[in-house]
């Protein structure tokens, strides 16, 4: 049995005082013991509280700071400003050897500490909003010191030293990878702990960040196994493409003159051995022609000639390819990686669920503990009544945190302007005075001060006066919206047991469609028993929900005609921009493929921002994972369009194959290069996280901006998905006739893992902990939409050889015009359509073999559509007959059939899949993961609760949006060494302002409460 316990029972409780500097408790520059007092320790009588209690780690009554590199055995606290220097960043390291020098950091020599050592006239309580600011905190100028103590142990990930370890330096990058990791608290000051090695760190610890993390870095790790093997499968092909019988000029031209540029390439089906030949029926394409492009060819495949005594002629002169390219050898071995790819993609589910296994077992997190009941009635607002519930009705399930949300959006964002207000005035000017008549006064002061520009440029910039105004009108807003009963809209509960949890999911889960009052939608008969209908009327909807930190708690009530209404605008947004990308690219490609795929590159690393920029601003998501979602739809959409997609329809038919700029190779092999180089060197050297922390932090106005410059870079899991998809795509789309890409995606994404896994433990700022969600729209959509496009332009492509839309001149036609050869006798000036630039000089006589227009582009048929890319699919505008080998015909007809055949089994696999999504509308989808670890909630180390908070960009740490009396401050994920909780409390906002009206509890705020258990009670 479970009872009420206090945490750390026995231990003598603290005496009171006030904490003794800014960074008591973490980021202390001294080590003087000094008396703390805990003000914010505020429980309900369900909430018993002896002797340590849960914010008590951080700020302590006594403690004498310890470095890092000490052993903490007693009850001290260590000083991250002392951390071993071996154990720091290189930035970290080369900043603190500057930090003399005026020009790096223009404080040097003021003496900033001095501030810290002396707080004892401080106001006993710091829990006040922030227009106390004055009244409660002293304000101290920044150090550079704590700001990079904050990178290094807020920002940053790390892991707790084991004793055997803390003589052990991480920096050898070939220490062993096996061993065991537990992730460290951010800002953890009891235990040892050392930033994760990003290159020895074992894979299996990579979900420490979040199971989507792990399961990304599953899937590239994957992905560059079966690329590798698909290499391996397409030798054949690459020593064939490279050889004599394909293409003698390039194997004996460029085979003696190989570098770097043009290394991979041999073993690509680009053909270097090219004839002029005499077309009757072919004609030069005009720049600019917007008419039918049947019979024309590209001015850089095509010439208008003159005999050499100066005669013009008609003739039509056009490039050849005398490549053979049309084996079945070679189909068939692209056969076979098509074939393989789709085997491998399957099998990927089956690995990729196992990994989500292991990584879910790996870490215990609130999210294996808890439910979210997502219909409960508008007035459940008492927690307790839920604890009861569960307790009485599903087999003595002990809830230890009970979180009732209401739809106080607008309570909230109001609440949260309203402080940022306040804190841009302090970042204007610090120090001012919080009282609201110092800012009136020198609100107004400032505005009688102004000259006419500044006016103007308060307009861009807004002031002080500007946010005070905004004060006020925000002041109104509060006290009007505090004063509401907001209804309940979700209730998230945390067991005590993952069992407990699991039972109340067997029992509960439904599906959507049954559950409600059961005078409605409800269907109590689907319940097991009856004692499971909440209040006796109500059939629950419940689900496991997705970790704490990925709810977006002022989106949580966005109802779903709203979602809808932003995501088709955002889409729609989404489409223009492609288009308006396709034709910039569409003009460089023009002038240099280079450049081409240089803007390629950069353009997928500009339009992410806009894409997060539209998410962010535009739509309202419930969680983290919604938006995910939605981000990773957007950009895998521009970036798959904007490099496969468009180099394939801006490149005419007949350059398909050409050696040099104008050829699909050159330029999808340019943009592997760009993105192996550009993207990663750009990722890796981090300029702006770089510039943020060297260049703006040491001229930071206070502590609180500098730390947000040391938050480091945001990242994105949908776009590092859509970074690989994006690469794999051009792999899969031209590998029939680039199949050394494989080799080249490989490197591409080993390259990518290693950067990721610096990034992620040197530069990253901490991402919420998002599910398995992308990994399978990923698995499920856009893995098994590349296999078929791959299949696709495979089958396209070996319809298309040899691509040069040219073939001879029936014999038919030969002998009803006996007389055309000799009509052309002659030696013939070829020159450029374009500059008239000479080209070369040809003998035509009675045995040239004349030629003529064939279209041999499936895609070229209009106005009928020639899909399946078989023989047999054939219209007045394509006749494969004319320019196929026999074999050609059948393997065609194999790869074609067989790419349609995986068209409809990828076609209905997503029938099937949404068909699924609607039956679990009537039937329960809930599945455990994995076996149950038997740990407690209360004995998970880095545990966290359903605790609504809201991010600012003007803040280092999250608001809270409830009031945190009778919660465990362990539960809430962040600690500020400044201040405590209770400075973050946004409903002390309300209740300050609403003490006029004798409201001492604003009743606006979701309640969350926890409770204490102990064993053998």
């Amino acid at each position: 049995m479970f009872g009420l316990f206090g945490k750390g029972q026995g231990e003598e409780k603290a005496p009171d005082a006030t904490p003794t500097s800014l960074m008591t408790g973490v980021l202390g520059a001294t080590n003087n013991s000094t008396e703390g007092r805990l003000d914010d320790v505020s429980v309900v009588s369900s909430h018993k509280v002896d002797g340590k209690h849960s914010n008590q780690r951080k700020v302590k009554s006594k403690y004498n700071r310890v470095s890092f590199a000490e052993n903490n055995e007693d009850d001290s606290k260590i000083d991250f400003l002392n951390d071993d220097i071996k154990e720091m960043t290189y930035g970290r390291r080369i900043a603190l050897s500057l930090m003399n020098k005026s020009w790096y950091y223009p404080m040097a020599g003021t003496n900033s500490d001095d501030s810290e050592s002396d707080t004892a006239d401080e106001e006993n309580n710091d829990d006040g909003p922030l227009q106390d600011f004055d009244k409660n905190v002293k304000v101290t100028k920044p150090c550079l010191r704590k700001g990079w103590a904050f990178f290094e142990h807020q920002a940053l990930y790390r892991y707790l030293v084991l004793k055997d370890q803390r003589h052990r330096s991480t920096t050898n990058v070939m220490e062993r990878g096996d061993r065991k990791f537990d992730k460290a608290d951010a800002g953890e000051d009891e235990k040892p702990s050392r930033l994760y090695p990003w290159f020895t760190l074992p894979h299996k610890q990579l979900g420490d960040f979040g199971l989507g993390v792990g399961l990304y870095f599953s899937s590239l790790r994957i992905f560059i196994l079966i690329t590798f093997i698909c290499g391996l499968i397409s030798l054949p092909n690459i020593m064939y493409f490279a050889s004599e019988d394909y293409d003698p000029v390039k194997a004996n031209g460029v085979h003696r003159n190989i570098t770097f540029s043009n290394f991979l390439e041999i073993g690509s089906a680009t053909c270097h051995t090219t004839e002029w030949v005499p077309c009757l029926e072919c004609e030069c394409r005009v720049s600019g022609d917007s008419g039918s492009q049947q019979g024309r060819f590209p001015q850089s495949r095509c010439s208008n000639s003159t005999l050499t005594d100066g005669t013009s002629t008609p003739l039509v002169f056009a490039l050849k390819n005398e490549c053979d390219g049309a084996k079945w050898e070679l189909a068939a071995t692209n056969y076979a990686t098509v074939i393989f790819m789709l085997l491998a993609v399957m099998v990927l589910g089956w690995i990729m669920r196992k990994e989500e296994v292991s990584f879910d077992e790996d870490e215990q997190t609130a999210q294996d503990y808890s439910i979210l009941i997502t219909n409960p009635p508008t007035d459940a607002k008492d927690p307790e009544e839920w604890r009861r519930f569960f307790y009485e009705n599903l087999d003595g399930a002990r809830v230890t945190v009970c979180t009732c949300a209401v739809d106080n959006d607008i309570l909230v964002q109001t609440l949260v302007e309203r402080r940022e207000c306040f804190q841009s005035i302090q970042n204007i000017q610090p120090g001012i005075s919080m009282d609201f008549l110092d800012l009136a006064r020198v609100s107004a002061e400032t505005e009688r001060d102004r000259s006419i520009i500044s006016r103007y440029l308060a307009l861009l910039l807004p002031g002080i006066p500007e946010y005070f105004s905004r004060i006020i009108t925000l002041k109104a807003k509060v006290e009007g919206l505090a004063q509401l009963e907001f209804p309940v809209t979700n209730v998230f509960v945390t067991f005590e047991t993952e069992e407990h949890q699991r039972h109340v999911l067997k029992n509960l889960s439904l599906g959507s469609w049954k559950t409600g009052p059961i005078d409605g939608s409800g269907d109590a008969s689907a319940l097991s028993n009856p004692k499971h209908l909440f209040r006796k009327n109500l059939v629950l909807n419940v689900i496991e929900p997705e970790e704490p930190n990925t709810i977006r708690w002022q989106d949580l009530n966005a109802g779903s005609f709203q979602h809808l209404k932003e995501l088709t605008a955002t889409t729609l947004l989404t489409l223009v921009m492609i288009v308006g990308d396709a034709i910039v690219i569409y003009r460089i490609n023009n002038i240099n493929v280079l450049w081409c795929a240089y803007a390629i590159t950069a353009s997928g690393m500009i339009f992410p921002i806009f894409a997060k920029l539209m998410t962010n601003f535009m739509e309202s998501h419930q969680s983290e994972s919604s938006k995910q979602a939605s981000l990773y739809f957007k950009i895998v959409l521009f970036r798959w369009v904007t490099t496969a997609i468009v180099i394939f329809v801006i490149t005419p038919f007949t350059d398909t194959l050409t050696a040099g700029k104008q050829g699909v190779i050159a330029q999808v092999y340019a943009l592997f290069i760009s993105d192996m180089s550009l993207t990663n060197l750009v990722a890796v050297l981090d300029p702006v996280g770089h510039f943020q922390r060297h260049f703006l932090a040491p001229r930071a106005k206070t502590q609180d901006c500098m730390d947000i410059l040391f938050q480091g870079n945001q990242y994105e899991l949908a776009e590092r998905y859509t970074d690989m998809t994006k690469i794999l795509l051009l792999c899969l789309f031209f590998c029939s006739i680039f199949p050394s890409s494989f080799f080249i995606c490989a490197i591409s994404l080993t390259l990518k893992y290693y950067c990721d896994r610096f990034n992620l433990t040197r530069t990253w700022k901490k991402a919420p902990q998002i599910g398995p969600s992308i990994s399978k729209i990923s698995r499920l959509y856009f893995f098994s939409l590349a296999v078929c496009l791959m299949a696709i332009s495979c089958s396209y492509y070996w319809t298309a050889f040899p691509f040069d839309n040219l073939c001879p001149m029936d014999d038919d036609w030969i002998s009803d015009n006996p007389t055309i050869n000799t009509s052309y006798d002659g030696n013939f000036i070829l020159s450029q359509s374009k500059s008239g630039k000479e080209i070369t000089t040809i003998n035509v006589d009675s045995s040239t073999i004349l030629y003529r227009f064939c279209n041999m582009n499936f895609l070229d048929s209009h106005p009928n559509v020639a899909f399946p890319f078989v023989p047999a699919i054939n219209n007045e505008n394509l006749d494969p007959q004319d320019y196929m080998t026999d074999e050609q015909l059948i393997y065609t007809a194999i790869f074609g059939w067989s790419a349609f055949a995986i068209l409809v089994i990828i076609c209905i696999k997503h029938v099937i899949i949404f068909y699924g999504k609607f039956k679990r509308l009537t039937k329960s989808d809930y599945q455990s993961v994995g076996e149950t670890q038997g740990i407690d909630y209360s004995d998970v180390t880095a545990r966290s609760a359903y605790i609504p908070q809201v991010t600012s960009p003007t803040f280092p740490y999250p608001l809270i949006a409830c009031n945190i009396d009778g919660i465990d401050h362990d539960l809430i994920d962040f600690t500020d060494p400044d201040r405590t909780h209770k400075y973050y409390d946004l409903s002390m906002d309300a209740k300050k302002l609403l003490a006029a009206l004798k409201i001492e509890n604003p009743p606006g705020f979701t309640i969350v409460k926890s409770w204490t258990l102990k064993k053998n009670d």
